[in-house]
């Protein structure tokens, strides 16, 4: 009897930190999303008996991932043309970390409204973007996600104005454009660095695109919030302005003013494709193989520089937690994981600035009847997963052929000097 194929997977952690990392949870269920496929194409090729376990399995591992994706509702890309579910995780995860810290930010901006009133609408891609609904109102979330992929309001009309006489095949294709040109209108107004899945790596797809969009609407949520905590904790002060001289606090921290993230992604990206122009130009008649040979080396060059870029005294690899192991690669999976990384992790680091520069004056938020503000202080990655009910442990104990290794992964926050803030 043929074996049944090993995994190991690193163990679940419920990461009791502020600044978390994402190699954990993704390699963690990456790894058991790629197994139930693999299970059933081993089992093609078997005889009858020997076929049943490995269909059994696939089928036991399978029920496990879709229960527990019940709980990533809000965070699955749902693709509808595309079905790599190892990356379906990845991006879930992604989002999942992302909505963490902004989860947090939100909570501070309702407590300091009370006192002093924030704006919490950002203007963006032509829409208005409710920053705190945004992570508090799963019904505002899922329609923002349905609008930007081509299923709002906005389309459904168009499609109910075509016209009868269509055929099946016809309509369908028509339905199609209309939300493609949905997505396309916003993917357009999108800085570079976001633009990925369109071809030009070697992936093209819609719903890929539509996940950037919304990449860019957090991040740049992000980024409003931490401005509009900066505006609400300095108002606090001009309004106790008595109450705070006399504490002898220290003053807010400087606002971040760089690095340009974007700007640093942009110029590997640029200076691979003038060498690959250059290259390309001195040979007289390049044939195919020549162009993917030079193609393929920008590639390898581009991730390679970018694994190596450092923000903000940290590595890639450590803003990550880690390498990881995926058996489906592309091009612009890594570059968009990189560079959402990257962007994301200098809007935490403001907010994580703020954080300690707040647990320095919780005499200040006690006196103005704010106390409740230092909560979120200390408010963990962990703290949010139970808050949110995502499960923190998978029992796997009775598939004998997956094992969990341990990993001990050093956290951000242990990595940052006191001098950093």
């Amino acid at each position: 009897m043929a074996d049944l194929p090993k995994l190991e997977v690193p163990e679940l952690e419920c990461a009791e930190v502020i600044l978390p990392t994402p190699a954990n949870f993704t390699n963690f269920f990456g790894g058991l999303a790629t197994l139930p496929a693999k299970l059933l194409a081993l089992a093609e090729n078997m005889a009858e008996e020997e076929r049943d376990k490995f269909l059994k399995q696939s089928e036991d591992l399978q029920k496990i991932l879709d229960d527990i994706r019940e709980f990533f509702g809000p965070y699955d890309p749902k693709l509808k043309k595309l079905s790599i579910p190892e990356k379906e995780w990845e991006i879930m995860v992604q989002r999942l970390l992302e909505e963490y810290p902004m989860y947090v930010q939100s909570k501070i901006m309702e407590l300091i409204g009370v006192l002093f009133p924030l704006e919490v609408s950002l203007p963006i891609l032509g829409l208005n973007i409710d920053v705190v609904k945004l992570v508090t109102d799963r019904e505002y979330l899922t329609q923002l996600q349905a609008d930007i992929a081509g299923f709002g309001a906005d389309v459904e009309a168009q499609i109910a104005d075509l016209g009868d006489d269509l055929s099946a095949e016809e309509l369908q294709k028509q339905i199609d454009k209309l939300r493609n040109d949905k997505i396309d209108s916003l993917y357009d107004l999108l800085p570079d660095e976001y633009k990925y899945f369109d071809g030009e790596y070697g992936l093209e797809n819609q719903e890929l695109k539509s996940k950037q969009i919304m990449d860019y609407i957090k991040n740049e949520s992000t980024k409003f919030m931490n401005g509009q905590l900066f505006s609400g904790f300095g108002g606090l002060i001009d309004l106790f302005d008595e109450i705070w001289s006399a504490l002898g606090l220290p003053s807010l921290p400087v606002p971040l003013t760089g690095p340009d993230v974007g700007a640093m992604i942009k110029a590997i990206i640029d200076a691979e494709k003038a060498k690959m122009d250059t290259e390309l130009a001195k040979l007289s008649q390049p044939n195919q193989i020549d162009k993917d040979k030079l193609l393929r080396e920008m590639h390898e060059s581009i991730i390679s520089q970018l694994e190596d870029l450092e923000i903000l005294g940290f590595k890639i690899s450590s803003l990550l937690g880690g390498d990881f192991t995926e058996s489906t690669e592309t091009l612009d999976f890594k570059i968009a994981r990189i560079s959402a990384k990257l962007k994301e992790f200098r809007e935490n680091w403001q907010t994580y600035l703020l954080k300690k520069w707040m647990e320095k004056v919780t005499s200040f938020f006690d006196a103005i009847g704010l106390g409740a503000l230092t909560e979120w202080i200390t408010f963990t990655f962990c703290d949010f997963l139970k808050l949110i009910g995502i499960p923190t442990t998978v029992d796997l104990s009775s598939l004998s052929n997956i094992t969990t290794i341990t990993e001990t992964v050093a956290g951000l926050e242990s990595q940052i000097p006191e001098t950093s803030w």
